[in-house]
């Protein structure tokens, strides 16, 4: 009796001890590369038998970034307590089956990772591939009060092994015919390390008592009713926690390439009112939400059609433009990919337009790509200066900004990071340290932090709120002020139309799109 407890206790032991257990086992079991449908299934039916006593998966995803464009998620890694990884190649089969997809919906199977919202944001993004039930490691990190909140920080403190994060390897191509056996280590080890460290979270939490005399289902059943409130929450990091030297950052917008359309955009759904008029177009997404709400009943499957069960009290359009189906392509150059909607009436002019003067349908947001969504901004600052002329409105100088010392900090750290990951091969340990401090200054963080992550991030700022922003918005305000006046709001539309014409030249132009519209 004696010597079982001794045993027992033993085997307690290397589970509880960080840097014993690395010594015991630091590689995945086995690793599934999965490249079809079929393969998906079947390891679908592995997760589900081995999430029936503890009901936890490490998760984590890779993708290939282009000239600073995130491309659709590439490999999603999935991984269990009992040390099976499955690597499943999304670039080769962009779809899950139900069986697979069922678990990863299922919230009562908890998924772990750092930045797991992000994972689960992509996928719904890129796949509509629904992740429920996920937990991000930092938050319990945070309970166990450990400073670490990277991977590789808490593999390191908690299981006492070091994560390869070379950046060849994070920056390598995931949609490769053939992944190297480096990349698969990588990727399996970045999802299974995931569900050791809650392991060793969960002993941080319980009881010398209840570790020593609960079963392994007992401890898991008793830990996570305590963090719930945690599930399905973006970690959010409160960086200042009462510090009053604590200093905030810069007021910059930053647009990341997540808001960049992968997929297509228009479902081209119809939604028709009650007599069966045909009044839009719609997504899918709209076409369920009312059905779901008892608003409407589906009339017809392809295409997609809804027909309200209230008589809709709407202005009748002129034209049937608002009930034409759209192409999933740039309307400038026929990109399939990376899709921005472009307002051919600036924004900053939109925001004062009255109600009673905007049209409901999408005829002035159209579909283009993201290198003629770049150029077309450019070209804006021509059309704004045209009805500023036209308004004689003083136009305050845009080139005034850089006169603001943050705004120069700004660019030259866009101007650092871009030099980082362009010239890493380049530069030397000495050099590439030099820069990391000097943006690690400009956003009060510390050298070790600024990871490729963060400098991909840090390029894709586009827009900074200046000093001036007010000025800027009042001569904008006036601009529409004056065509209210002379009652011209018709006029104001066709320019921005015909600028957008001339400047881009547009090859795809929706049906019936016209610079005289006036839906």
């Amino acid at each position: 009796m004696l010597f079982s407890i001794i045993k027992l206790m033993m085997i307690k032991a290397f589970s509880k001890i960080p840097l014993i257990r690395s010594l015991l086992k630091l590689r995945v079991k086995q690793i599934d590369i999965v490249d079809s449908v079929e393969q998906c299934e079947r390891i679908a039916v592995k997760f589900e038998k081995s999430c029936t006593c503890i009901p936890v998966l490490g998760l984590d995803c890779e993708w290939v970034n282009q000239n600073g464009i995130r491309k659709p998620v590439a490999l999603l890694q999935i991984a269990d307590g009992n040390g099976m990884c499955s690597l499943i190649r999304l670039s080769k089969f962009k779809t899950i089956p139900p069986s697979l997809s069922n678990i990863l919906s299922n919230s009562d199977v908890i998924k772990v990772g750092v930045a797991i919202s992000d994972d689960a944001y992509f996928l719904m993004n890129d796949y509509n591939i629904q992740i429920s039930g996920y937990i991000d490691l930092r938050y319990l990190a945070k309970e166990c009060c450990l400073k670490e909140r990277s991977l590789a920080a808490l593999a390191h403190k908690l299981l006492g092994c070091e994560l390869d994060k070379d950046w060849r390897v994070r920056a390598s191509d995931w949609e490769a015919e053939l992944l190297s056996d480096r990349q698969t280590e990588y990727a399996a080890l970045d999802a299974y390390v995931a569900v050791e460290i809650l392991k060793q979270l969960i002993n941080k939490k319980i009881s010398w008592w209840d570790w020593l005399f609960l079963t392994d289902k007992q401890q898991w059943d008793s830990f996570i009713v305590k963090y719930l409130k945690y599930k399905d929450q973006p970690y959010k990091n409160i960086r200042a926690n009462g510090n009053a030297n604590f200093k905030s950052k810069s007021t910059v917008r930053s647009y990341s390439t997540s808001t960049i359309k992968t997929t297509k955009v228009y479902d081209n759904c119809l939604m028709e009112n009650v007599d069966g008029t045909t009044m839009s177009t719609c997504s899918n997404k709209k076409i369920d939400w009312y059905i779901s709400q008892g608003l409407a009943k589906l009339v017809n499957d392809n295409p997609r059609t809804i027909r309200l069960n209230f008589p809709a009290d709407i202005k009748k359009p002129k034209d049937n433009f608002s009930v034409l189906p759209r192409e999933n392509i740039c309307i400038v150059c026929g990109s399939c990919e990376y899709f921005h909607k472009k307002n051919i009436i600036p924004k900053e002019f939109v925001r004062y337009i009255p109600t009673e003067y905007k049209s409901h349908t999408s005829h002035d947001t159209l579909l283009i790509c993201h290198f003629c969504f770049i150029k077309s901004n450019a070209f804006d600052l021509t059309l704004r200066k045209k009805l500023f002329e036209k308004c004689q409105i003083h136009e305050l100088n845009p080139h005034d900004s850089q006169m603001n010392p943050t705004h120069m900090k700004i660019i030259k750290s866009k101007n650092l990071a871009k030099t980082l990951l362009n010239c890493r091969d380049k530069l030397s340990d000495n050099t590439r340290n030099k820069l990391k401090l000097e943006i690690a200054k400009t956003y009060n963080i510390k050298p070790d932090r600024v990871f490729d992550t963060f400098l991909e991030t840090l390029i894709t700022i586009k827009y900074l709120k200046y000093e001036n922003y007010k000025q800027h918005s009042s001569a904008a305000e006036k601009v529409v002020k004056h065509f209210l006046e002379q009652n011209a709001m018709n006029e104001l539309k066709a320019m921005c139309r015909q600028h957008f014409l001339d400047a881009m030249k547009p090859k795809h132009l929706p049906h019936l799109w016209s610079v005289t519209y006036d839906g």
